[in-house]
């Protein structure tokens, strides 16, 4: 169903209900106040009953004759005594002689209804001749009044199907002025859908608050989906030309296998050697690319806890001097610090960073934890080549390499930082690098710090 269908039917629909429910109001309303005054009046004609009939028991005057001077042009008087059965009835129609309320010594009023008539009548208590509570009851035909009732309740009827009608009419004159605007975006939307190509939508500023931010919104997204598709697009050919070159090498030297191999053992110690070779490169970089995969995407075991950061970095330092045959200075202010990360995701993040200064130096490596009021500051820094001005803000993009032909050398895939980035982005992580030519290293990590108050299980 379109928008503007359902805010027609929603508005129209709480319309017809508001009219209806008003109406009603009105029409009850007008009938109880026309049935109470109408009521009121033969209350007051009751009590000048009661005095004349007062004056006429003074005077010795039939009470009856009292009562015939007082009915109604259209109604019907009686006289009940206390056992419920008529003194006195006096009618204008003999059809109304059925009508019978039954006896009580207080005073009541309410509306009746007698063979598809309606009568008001009023019931009051009276001395009668014989000197007894007798009750005066004396009914009114009111037809007059249910007439009028009957023309408020069409022209109530008509004049709510008019409202609505009306009401209907402008809706739609006002829902269609109202998403016209949001028409002519969606139109512009899938004229830019259907060029394939990420079209800006041009913001008019006289448009209302939401469109302009819808268009905005639009804008980014188209913004965000070009930059997305632009580096996945730079992603694969960066990933297909790193795979080239090692499936060349290995083309090439099986082509001199085929040919060589089998008489010459140079060439077959050679080739073996370089296809070795170059499939461990393979096998590093797809290992690099499964990696920047998965920290690409949202892991649910991904978990930030306080964990004492000197005892974690600790152990991972003491199994790569193992591993690199070199020793790693850790110094550290507080042992005890707390920092928030997911362990595995910064047990990779480091092993990254220390990777890259093995690499890239043949001193020893220092680590350094130093903790500040907020946050506990990392910082990794090697002795090695140093990495030059210009490249520093390039270093975290994908498959940049400083000096390519070195990066093969150490078998760099030009993936680590990046990956290291999207790690650091995990655990809300800051890096900065700091570097000079022939001097070296350092990377700072700030991580948030856990107060002791804030530590939990």
């Amino acid at each position: 169903m379109k928008l503007g269908t359902k805010i027609q039917l929603y508005t129209t629909v709480m319309t017809v209900i508001v009219v209806i429910l008003i109406n009603l109001f009105v029409y009850y309303s007008y009938k109880n106040f026309s049935l109470n005054a109408e009521m009121d009046q033969l209350e007051n004609r009751g009590a000048n009953i009661m005095e004349e009939l007062q004056k006429a028991n003074a005077n010795n005057v039939n009470s009856e004759a009292v009562l015939q001077a007082f009915l109604l042009s259209d109604g019907y008087v009686r006289v009940v005594d206390s056992e419920g059965n008529p003194v006195v009835r006096i009618a204008t129609e003999t059809e109304y002689a059925g009508l019978a309320e039954p006896y009580s010594t207080s005073q009541y009023k309410k509306s009746v209804s007698h063979e598809g008539m309606e009568f008001v009548m009023v019931s009051l208590p009276v001395i009668w001749d014989d000197g007894q509570v007798h009750s005066l009851q004396i009914y009114e035909n009111v037809y007059f009044l249910y007439d009028t009732f009957e023309v408020l309740k069409w022209i109530l009827v008509v004049s709510t199907l008019i409202i609505l009608t009306v009401i209907f009419l402008l809706n739609r004159v006002i829902t269609n002025a109202i998403l016209k605007p949001v028409n002519k975006l969606i139109d512009k939307m899938k004229k830019t859908d259907d060029t394939s190509k990420y079209t800006m939508i041009d913001i008019n500023q006289k448009d209302t608050k939401e469109l302009r931010e819808l268009s905005e919104a639009f804008n980014e997204m188209m913004l965000d989906l070009k930059t997305h598709d632009e580096n996945q697009q730079a992603f694969i050919m960066n990933a297909s030309h790193e795979l080239k070159t090692p499936i060349t090498v290995i083309s090439s030297y099986s082509q001199m296998l085929k040919r060589f191999g089998k008489t010459r053992e140079d060439i077959l110690d050679e080739s073996i050697h370089a296809i070795s070779d170059e499939t461990q490169r393979m096998q590093y970089l797809t290992e690099q690319l499964l990696s920047f995969a998965k920290v690409s995407r949202e892991d649910e075991s991904f978990q930030l806890e306080p964990i004492r950061i000197v005892k974690l970095i600790g152990n991972v330092t003491a199994r790569l001097e193992k591993v690199y045959d070199r020793p790693m200075e850790l110094a550290f202010d507080n042992r005890g610090v707390l920092a928030l990360v997911d362990v595995e995701t910064f047990d990779q993040l480091l092993k990254i960073f220390l990777d890259n200064a093995y690499k890239y130096s043949s001193d020893n490596i220092s680590i350094n934890i130093r903790e500040l009021e907020n946050n506990v500051e990392v910082t990794i820094a090697d002795k090695g080549i140093g990495i030059p001005a210009e490249d520093i803000d390039h270093i975290f993009t994908r498959f940049y390499r400083v000096d390519k032909a070195r990066a093969r050398k150490t078998g760099g895939s030009g993936l680590g930082l990046s990956i290291a980035q999207e790690l650091a982005k995990l655990n809300d992580i800051t890096i900065d690098v700091t570097s000079r030519m022939n001097v070296g290293t350092t990377f700072k990590l700030t991580i948030k710090k856990v107060k002791k108050n804030e530590e939990t299980e």
